[in-house]
This record gives C-alpha cells, structure tokens and sequence, in this order.
C-alpha cells in the first residue's frame, strides 16, 4: 500500500495536467553562472578586455596602461558632465594607479557573475597581490580589497582624467580658452585623500580615497565620486559622506550587502541554451545592464560608468537608446527600464521646447543630448516616437493603466503632433509627410519626404493612441484625426528589391540601419499573416543584409530578430554568431562594442535578438519557441515576461516542447502559438482557434500548465547541459 501511495505522489508531481501540480525549479544559480563567468588568464591590456563593475551610476574597470607597466582601476561616474558651447558631455573621472615594489609579471581575474565581485592575482617580480573588487550596488562606493604578500609593497596613486570634451579630445582639436578647466587640486585630510576637479562652467568633482586595514595584512581601499553642479564644496561633502558611511559599514557588511542585491537579482528569470558560448554573452548583457542603469539613476548613455576616449559622449536618440532598453523587458527586470522613462516624463519642458516654434502642442528631440533631453528637432522626425515605442512595451509588459493614463498618453499624444501638424494632402488624395531624414542613410535629400521610417511610427503611434482611448474610455477630440490619418496615410514605398528608404529613395546602398523595415521590427505593424506580406519582408531583409559593406554589429542584431520572426532559426542564429565570432569581431573580450568610442546598445540589443527566438508576444499572441535554430533540441527558461503581463516557462527536450507554464498577472486575454501537440491543462479552457493558435481563459493571478494532451511529465526546471570548450568563454585567454 506504502508503494502504491508513493507512486501516485510522484506521478501528481510530474502530470502537468493535474490539478495543483507546479513546476521544480533546480537552477544552482552560483554553479549555473560560474560555468559563464568571464574569465581573465592575463592581465587585461585595454578598455575593450577590461574587467568592469557598477552600480547605475558608479563604475570601475581594471586594465593596464598602454605600456603594460600599470595596473589602473580606472572610475567612471555617470552623470559628471561638462558644458561646451550649448551641449553638455560626459567627461572622465580619473583612475587610481596600482603602483607594485616589483615589475608587473602577470596575472588573472574572474568576473563572479552571481555576486559582482571581481577577484584574481596579480604577479610581480617581487611577490603577488591578491585582489578582490566590486562597486557597490546601492553605495557610491567602489571597494578594492589587496592581498599582498610579504615581499610585495604596493601603492595607489591617481591619474586624474582631463576635464575636456571628449569630441574634441577625439577629433585632437583645440579647447578653447573659455572651456579649459584648472588643474585638479590634490589634497589630504587625515587618512582620506581628494583629487578636487573644478569646473569653469560651476561646482565641479571630487574623488576621495581611503584605506582600512583588513583581516590577513589584508588592505581594504574605498573609493567613491562627489559631483556637484552647485559648488565643489557640495561634491567634497557628498563624497566624505560616501565613504563615511562606507567605512562605518565595514567590509563584511559591504559584501554581504552587495551580494544580498545581486543574489536577489538573477533568479527573477531563467534561460539556459545549447549553445554555451551564446548562453554566457546573454548572461552578461543582464549583468552589463544592472551594473549601468538603476530605476533611480539616469538613463543608461552610450558607454554606462565605464568612460573611454570617445566621439560619442552624450545620449543618442536615433537607434542607440532604443536598442539599450529592450532586453529587460522579457528578462523580467522590469525595473531597470524606468531611469528610461523617469527621463522622459520629468523633461516634457525640453521635449516642448524641442519641438517649437515649428510645432504647436508637440514634442521633440533631435539626433544627440545630454540627460536634460534638451536637444532642438532636426531632420530625423521619428527619434522621440521611437523612444516612445520603448515606454509604450514598458507599458505592455505591466499593464499599468495608470502609467498608460497619466505618463504616457500625453507625451505620445504631443509627439504624434509634431507628425500630424506637417501632414499635407497630395493630388493623390494620400497624406504625406513632406520632410523627414531616415537615420544616417547617405545622399539622401534633405528634406526627404515620406521616409517609410516615419510612415511606420506614425501609423504605429496614431493605432497606439486610438487603442489607448478605447482601453481608458478616453474620449480624445483627436480621435477623428488619428482615425482620418490611419485611413488617407500613404503606403509604404516599395520597388523590385523591396521596401524602399522613401517614396524618391531606393534602398541601393549597403547601409547599417534597418529603419526602413521599421513597420516589420520592432513595430509589427506589418501581418506576416499575409502571404503578400511574408514574401516583402523575405526580399526586403535578403536585400538589406546582401550588401555588407556598411553593416556594423546591430545590423546583424536587427537581422536575426527578423529572421526569428518569420521563423528562420538558423538565419537568426547565423547572424548572431557574425556579431559575436564572425571575422569583423564586433564583439570584443569583454563582450563590450565599439565604433570609434563605447556604444553600449548592440550587445544588448543581441541579448534582445535571444529573447526573440525564445519568445516574443507581439500582436497580442505569447509565441513559445518562434525561430529556434533545428540544431537547439535543448532549452529551458522561466518566467520570461510577455507583453500582457504574463511569466512564461517552458521546457523543451529533444526538439519537443514538454510542457507550457503560463501566469498572469493583470488578466488579460491570453492568445498561445506554440507546435505542442493537443496543449491542455488543468482547471484552464484551452480553444483552438487556427493553426497552433490557442485562447485560454486564463483569469489574473492564475497560471496553468500545459503539456501535448495534459499528459503527465517532468516539470524540472534545470539547465541544459553545457558544451565544456565554451564556458567561462569571455574575458581574455
């Protein structure tokens, strides 16, 4: 009788179709994500091979100087910025020099991902040096722990960063004389030390330093940045403050602080792939995300608190923070995409003030800012409501009707404005757009009327906003005109080779941007339900990425997420492994990219491209598996986030979908496309309502699990097995 018992217990644990049955989550998170952990068997000698921490607003990185003589544990601070002319930049803090008794001989580190600590050796002549560092998660403090042995002395020393316009600094011009800055003032105050940057445009930086003594003739050095637009007596008092309160703590509880965040941080979602090497890059984007943005921090620019030498040292709007804040939206932090939109809503005055006086009641932003948003509209036309595309998935992903009622509306309202004040009826009895500049395309002309760019966020801002007064019973006096533009627009412009850049602009040139298919990703407002449709987007995507001279790393990014969209797995796959180990190498050691200084976008926009073969839920349908490579029979994840506001897990083994968790969280309706054969599940109506389509009736704060016919199955959450040759692949080896 025991026996029989016992069997019907463990068979209840495994029938997903059974009442009451949950799934098993077995992630050893510290074993799961040391197999991905970067990796340093030598020393780092740059930037791009760097080891880097941060907190949204704080950062260090570790690499040596250009001679390999130093070991610099170089300090970024965000939002440190200086005015040149009208535009405000980032600019560089400084680096604390490592200064050793004997010749640098070597070294490693090791990226511990499940903690955000960095540890390793670092060789001399003389002796080692044992090191442990992280930046604190909610401290502005960065802690560096040395461990030297007995015949190694070693020092810091700080290499202040010059308080200049990076642009001008690239492009090796003059500074004028009204923009050059004093020397910082180095100081000491008993055992701490400041380097004092003033700045001729008001207030200023102040880095502070000390040390404490540790446990084993262990050496404890906090470091920490004050910035201050007021004074730089400000900054000095916030810095003291800082470390104060730092070293108050003490080290055991700054670890055990720091690591209580980052443990609580990766288990809000699961993903675990075949392809090791590709599992490890998605891992670290997440880590590269909440290490440089924070909800309460700015937004995240093109390099986070990671300074280097740069042309690009503002906020660029025509790609790049679009690309920056997506993956957090299925990884489940939804948290980390409100620095984007607290940006936003807090600088409707600049967004204005962008806009006028070529428009009334709108707003604007042009190509580039600082984090006041304060950038006057130019030729780009659909910057800001792409931007907007961005809070409006936020949106989606919560289903917050309050964010969509008293935060968005407006500022989408206003922005479509700016679209509806140009609009011009033709001959044709079309509405146009008669100006309009598609990114960075060349030899366009200027104005460039009806960029299929502008076509697409129009048309996606105007259904935007009818949906939205529909949903908030909003009786908007712009109905009829958002109506009216829906219906007289004018088409997309197309050729023989596809959709073109504009109604007089073939796509003929190799180009890096794909705003032209913006109607197909990330819009999707174009139904490849269609067969007409499907076979535009086929030629359109095979035309834009048939000429290659041009493409650069989020090129191949916008191409695999398109391709996972119509199902071309191993398209998708392909063109990830371009990005991340094609012969251009995009992607450097540490997985960060460049072209010509930091652009932080196109590695997180891939994590993005992941996600989209995994799951996406665009046009009010979950896709479970929608573009996985045939050579994937392997994957699992856990509450990955859908728009609608649903946690999705799912589990699929030897190229067979095993079972189906879905959960939602404000009750919407809830349309599936999966290739499981038969899903049921119980307590739940599951209703085939076309080809691998599926309605559930599925109520807020319930979830169900669905398997081929509800039959019994494992419900284990675990990894897939990894390849060994592909661990701990990132870093510098």
């Amino acid at each position: 009788m025991k026996k029989r018992v016992s069997f019907i217990l463990v068979w209840l644990a495994l029938a997903g179709g059974v009442h009451g049955a949950e799934t098993v989550n077995k992630v050893d998170w510290p074993g799961f994500l040391s197999r991905l952990d970067m990796k340093w068997d030598r020393l780092p000698d740059k930037w791009e091979s760097s080891v880097f921490m941060g907190n949204g607003l704080l950062g260090g990185n570790l690499f040596l100087t250009e001679d390999g003589k130093t070991l610099l544990c170089d300090i970024g601070r965000t939002d440190v910025v200086l005015k040149s002319g009208s535009i405000k930049n980032r600019i560089p803090i400084g680096s604390l020099a490592l200064k050793t008794s004997g010749e640098l001989a070597g070294g490693d580190f090791r990226l511990d991902l499940w903690n955000a600590e960095v540890t390793g050796k670092i060789k001399t002549a003389k002796g080692e040096i044992g090191i442990r560092s992280f930046t604190h998660t909610d401290q502005m403090v960065q802690v560096i722990e040395l461990r030297p042995s007995s015949t190694e002395a070693c020092s810091f020393e700080w290499v202040p960063g010059l308080a200049a316009n990076p642009r001008s600094i690239y492009r090796k011009e003059l500074i004028p004389a009204d923009e050059v800055n004093p020397q910082p003032k180095m100081s000491a105050e008993g055992d701490t030390h400041f380097a004092e940057q003033a700045l001729v445009t008001g207030g200023g930086h102040v880095t502070a330093w000390k040390e404490m003594v540790g446990k084993d003739s262990s050496r404890v050095v906090l470091v920490t940045v004050g910035y201050s637009v007021e004074s730089l007596d400000a900054a000095k008092r916030e810095a003291v403050s800082a470390l104060a309160k730092a070293s108050g703590d003490g080290l055991n509880r700054l670890v055990a602080t720091h690591r209580e965040w980052w443990n609580r941080f990766w288990p809000a979602s699961f993903l675990s792939i075949p392809d090791t090497r590709l599992e490890s890059f998605y891992w670290i984007q997440l880590y590269k995300l909440a290490s440089g943005t924070r909800a309460d921090h700015p937004m995240l620019d093109l390099m986070g608190p990671w300074f280097r030498t740069t042309p690009w040292p503002r906020i660029w709007w025509n790609l790049n923070m679009q690309l920056t804040y997506w993956p957090q939206l299925v990884a489940n932090h939804l948290d980390l995409g409100e620095s984007f939109m607290t940006a936003l809503d807090t600088h409707r005055k600049e967004l204005a003030e962008n806009a006028a006086p070529d428009s009334r009641d709108s707003y604007a932003i042009g190509r580039a800012s600082s984090y006041d948003l304060s950038s006057k509209a130019g030729a780009e036309l659909g910057n800001l409501p792409w931007a907007l595309h961005n809070y409006y998935l936020q949106y989606r992903f919560c289903m917050d009707d309050t964010m969509l009622r008293d935060r968005l509306f407006s500022l989408l309202k206003g922005c479509m404005n700016y679209y509806l004040n140009m609009l011009e009826e033709g001959a044709d009895g079309y509405l146009h757009i008669p100006r309009g500049l598609s990114p960075e395309y060349p030899d366009q002309p200027n104005p460039n009327p009806d960029c299929n760019y502008d076509l697409s966020l129009l048309r996606w801002g105007c259904m935007t906003l009818l949906d939205a007064c529909e949903r908030l019973k909003i009786d908007d006096p712009l109905i009829p005109k958002w109506r009216q533009t829906l219906e007289k627009l004018r088409p997309y412009p197309v050729d023989e080779n596809g959709l073109m850049v504009s109604a007089s602009v073939p796509f003929a040139v190799s180009h890096r941007h794909y705003s032209h298919l913006f109607m197909i990703y990330p819009l999707y407002t174009m139904s490849l339900e269609q067969p007409e449709n499907y076979a535009l987007v086929v030629k359109s995507l095979d035309h834009w990425m048939g000429m290659k001279k041009q493409l650069q790393g989020y090129s191949f990014t916008g191409a695999a997420s398109i391709s996972a969209l119509m199902g071309r797995g191993d398209e998708a796959l392909r063109y990830l492994d371009l990005l991340i180990a094609g012969e251009r190498k995009f992607i450097h050691p540490n997985t960060m990219y460049t072209e010509s200084g930091p652009v932080i976008e196109t590695p997180l926009s891939a994590a993005k491209s992941l996600q989209d073969m995994i799951l996406t839920s665009w046009g009010n349908k979950i896709r479970v598996f929608p573009g996985v490579p045939a050579a994937w029979n392997d994957i699992t994840f856990d509450r990955l986030r859908t728009e609608g506001a649903f946690l999705v897990s799912a589990v699929r083994k030897d190229s067979r979908v095993c079972f189906i968790r879905i959960e939602s969280l404000a009750g919407e309706p809830c349309r599936l496309v999966t290739d499981m054969a038969d899903p049921k599940g119980a307590g739940v109506t599951v209703k085939n309502v076309g080809e691998n389509d599926y309605e559930l009736d599925l109520k807020k704060g319930q979830s169900v699990i669905l398997t081929p016919g509800g039959a019994a199955t494992d419900l284990t959450i675990a990894p897939v097995d990894s390849r060994k040759d592909r661990e701990n692949y990132y870093g510098l080896h």
